[in-house]
């Protein structure tokens, strides 16, 4: 037992007097948050990977938004931002959006009717002066079906469409490839387009701080913030993307950082051992497989059949993600529209593909390249990925080389489509929302656009997917999907191995983080103890 003397006891208490007169009055929080990737552009047109969304949807806001403060399986609810509500014709073309009054950017300049025609034309429209010329190939997704917009009244804007589209006001929600999110007029007009990447200014819940390319992104409260029950409990975030996951695991057991984005599988006990607080949910992400079907050795569909065939998803799920995955077959993501988990677009048989192999022409096989990103959200591992592909595709006789990029420069390079040499490439993909295919399987997104980048034509998913955006009820939706999927696994231009859930690590003192089945997160309720 220590005694404490009179003398100490005295010590320790002008001691104590003195730090406390040394300290300000409220200290302040700041979350430092360690993320799969290095960001891309802050301006949301002009923007790619879910890493950036992170970050994106919390300065910059839309007419709706996911919540995902609530957490939880169910798919997130869409809920008013900028707009307080809208009403839809009746016959599905035309929403108009009564917008919130009273709101500012964070540069004082007011949010209104103009505001978003200023936003709509510089995502949509050649011919205004501030037109971002990557925003139409990166939001077609989003405004592929736009007949016109315009300004209604100072608080009323309506965007017409040519058709339906049953998942409009998700897609208004959502992000990653573009962000169809609003940027202070004022800004652009003082800054340019290009400017706005070191002074991205929305209306959101935070303020842009600064950036430190390759270091982090720093962001503070906004204490105008129009959301009272949005307000962030943290003074300032820090987001940091660090792709290797042992330095992002060291970082928060050192605690330099609060919290981290997927944690190795390996790595899970170690990390609970040390005090941190493991916390996973459902996801919609799913890893798709490109095959460059321009490739002399994949033109051929049996050659594409062989390489489902060979993989074994039942073990890769199970081992490489020590069970955070599930295996998964074809081009619909669990999480998603149409999703079937019974459907196999093959099945594992090395003998089988070996077979193929031989009757397309190739008995001794052939030689390939792998491109592989190191990942972005949610990924961790990639190049183990790779090589457990490539060791089952060397087993039917495939023998492939692997290079791999960072994300941002593999995003570049999908978006030109895949190179000379390389038969085969992979990235995590998947949406609560099924407009993630009209980016990938469409003839729209051929190359130079993103990202069918196998170079995949097959006019008929156009049509297909068209109607599944027309569709009247979900159950019409699944089964143009299920048209989708079944064409796409007869031409095998692509396919998927499996599943992974979100999992992300906190430190011990960390409060207030929720995961909701999204690849993005919300920053807001979080704060240390």
């Amino acid at each position: 037992m220590t005694r404490l003397t009179f003398r100490g006891l005295l010590h320790s208490t002008v001691l104590g007097l003195a730090l406390t007169a040394a300290l300000p009055a409220l200290a302040e929080t700041t979350i430092v948050v360690a993320v799969e990737a290095d960001f891309s552009r802050m301006d949301p047109a002009a923007s790619r990977t879910w890493n950036t969304f992170k970050v994106v949807r919390h300065i910059f806001e839309g007419f709706v938004e996911e919540d995902l403060t609530k957490g939880g399986d169910a798919v997130p609810e869409i809920v008013p931002a900028l707009a307080t509500s809208w009403e839809i014709s009746e016959d599905g073309k035309s929403y108009t959006f009564t917008l919130r009054q009273g709101v500012t950017f964070h540069d004082g300049t007011p949010w209104n009717a103009e505001a978003a025609k200023f936003n709509m034309d510089r995502m949509t429209n050649p011919d205004f002066e501030f037109f971002v010329p990557t925003a139409p190939g990166l939001l077609s997704w989003v405004f592929m079906d736009l007949a016109g917009y315009e300004v209604v009244d100072e608080y009323t804007f309506r965007i017409d469409l040519k058709q339906p589209n049953a998942e409009f006001l998700r897609r208004l929600s959502a992000g990653g490839s573009g962000a169809p999110r609003m940027v202070s007029p004022e800004a652009v007009r003082t800054f340019g387009n290009d400017g706005i990447e070191d002074n991205p200014i929305g209306t959101g819940p935070f303020k842009f701080v600064e950036r430190v390319v390759g270091e982090k992104v720093v962001i503070a409260r906004n204490e105008a913030y129009w959301n009272p029950d949005r307000m962030p409990k943290a003074d300032t975030i820090v987001l940091r993307g660090i792709p290797e996951v042992a330095t992002r695991e060291l970082s928060l057991m050192a605690g330099e950082v609060d919290i981290i984005g997927t944690p190795s599988p390996d790595s899970i006990e170690t990390l609970q051992a040390q005090g941190a607080k493991i916390v996973t949910g459902k996801s919609p992400m799913f890893y798709v497989l490109w095959i460059n079907t321009k490739d002399p050795h994949f033109s051929d569909v049996r050659v594409r059949q062989a390489v489902c065939m060979a993989i074994n998803r039942e073990d890769m799920a199970k081992f490489q993600r020590k069970g955070f995955a599930v295996p998964t077959w074809g081009i619909l993501n669990p999480g998603g529209p149409g999703y079937d988990p019974a459907f196999r677009d093959c099945e594992y048989d090395p003998e089988g593909a070996k077979a193929l192999l031989a009757e397309a022409g190739f008995p001794d096989g052939f030689e390939t390249r792998m491109d592989w990103t190191f990942g972005g959200g949610s990924d961790v591992n990639t190049k183990g990925d790779a090589e457990w592909l490539q060791r089952d595709l060397e087993k039917i006789g495939i023998r492939s080389s692997i290079e791999m990029f960072d994300n941002n420069t593999f995003w570049d390079m999908m978006t030109a489509g895949m190179r000379e040499g390389t038969g085969l490439t992979s990235a995590s993909w998947g949406e609560s929302t099924f407009a993630w295919l009209d980016q990938v399987v469409t003839t729209t997104a051929l190359p130079q656009n993103c990202c069918n980048s196998g170079y995949y034509e097959n006019a008929k998913l156009d049509q297909l997917l068209s109607e599944a955006r027309a569709s009247a009820s979900q159950e019409a939706l699944d089964a143009k999907l299920h048209e989708v999927r079944d064409i796409v696994a007869a031409d095998m231009a692509f396919t998927s191995y499996y599943a992974a859930n979100s999992v992300y690590a906190t430190g011990p003192t960390v409060t207030g983080f929720v995961l909701a089945p999204q690849h993005w997160i919300d920053l807001t309720g979080v704060t240390k103890e």
